[in-house]
């Protein structure tokens, strides 16, 4: 399944330490990110690679802060940023600030630098409902750590379990019996994944089927499996 591949980290210079370690983040689950100063060589045109990054990029991220604002060359990226329709544009505030501009109809998201993951930023992946973006965040879900992530990343893909189509559910499924932090996560064993077997549990092994069933009964889950 197709899913978000690359990304534009836009930042004031003072905050690259903060950008570099989102790079990483996105890294893990296939996203690759693009920080200005880390990626250009000393040789190579500075505005000419900008631009050219800027319009080949699928996600554009910028690090909102008072400083941000103060920068010319941060606005003069997100103004080329706005003017691409088909952009994904995800503003993160490190200090409160809001867009301006021509992003000021975008809402940002508060971002704690300090504990930097992308259970926050997860919702932005689903505007518009695209492929890429429900691809994107299935990778997210089955790359979660921890029970807490697992729930929290699931809950925002619930709205749309209806509209998935038949590989996006399967592909789901098929992570949340990979990972023991999803399947063994209170609310996903009680209350997700029943929704999400009912709707996509015969698109899976027997196997998997009889274990997320009998892992989801284990925890208060009423699900009879096909072969029951």
């Amino acid at each position: 399944m197709p899913s978000f591949k690359s990304a534009f980290i836009s930042y004031q210079t003072s905050d690259k330490l903060i950008a570099g370690s989102l790079k990483k983040v996105l890294s893990d689950i296939g996203i690759n990110s693009f920080l200005a100063h880390e990626d250009i060589q000393v040789s190579e045109e500075w505005r000419t690679r900008i631009i050219k990054e800027l319009s080949n990029t699928e996600i554009f991220i910028c690090l909102l802060s008072k400083r941000y604002l103060e920068s010319d060359w941060c606005i003069q990226e997100s103004g080329i940023a706005a003017f691409r329709p088909d952009l994904l544009v995800i503003p993160l505030s490190l200090d409160g600030t809001i867009p301006t501009g021509f992003l000021r109809h975008i809402q940002s998201v508060k971002f704690q630098p300090e504990d930097i993951n992308l259970t926050d930023i997860a919702p932005a992946f689903l505007k518009g409902k695209t492929e890429k973006g429900i691809s994107t965040l299935i990778n997210l879900i089955g790359s979660s750590y921890n029970y807490r992530d697992a729930e929290k990343n699931f809950s925002i893909i619930l709205p749309i379990l209806d509209e998935l189509n038949e590989d996006q559910g399967k592909r789901l499924l098929e992570l949340s019996y990979s990972n023991d932090q999803i399947h063994h996560a209170g609310l996903c064993a009680k209350e997700y994944l029943p929704k999400l077997l009912k709707n996509f549990g015969h698109l899976i092994s027997d196997s998997q089927l009889n274990f997320l069933v009998s892992t989801c009964n284990r925890y208060g889950a009423e699900i009879v499996s096909r072969h029951s």
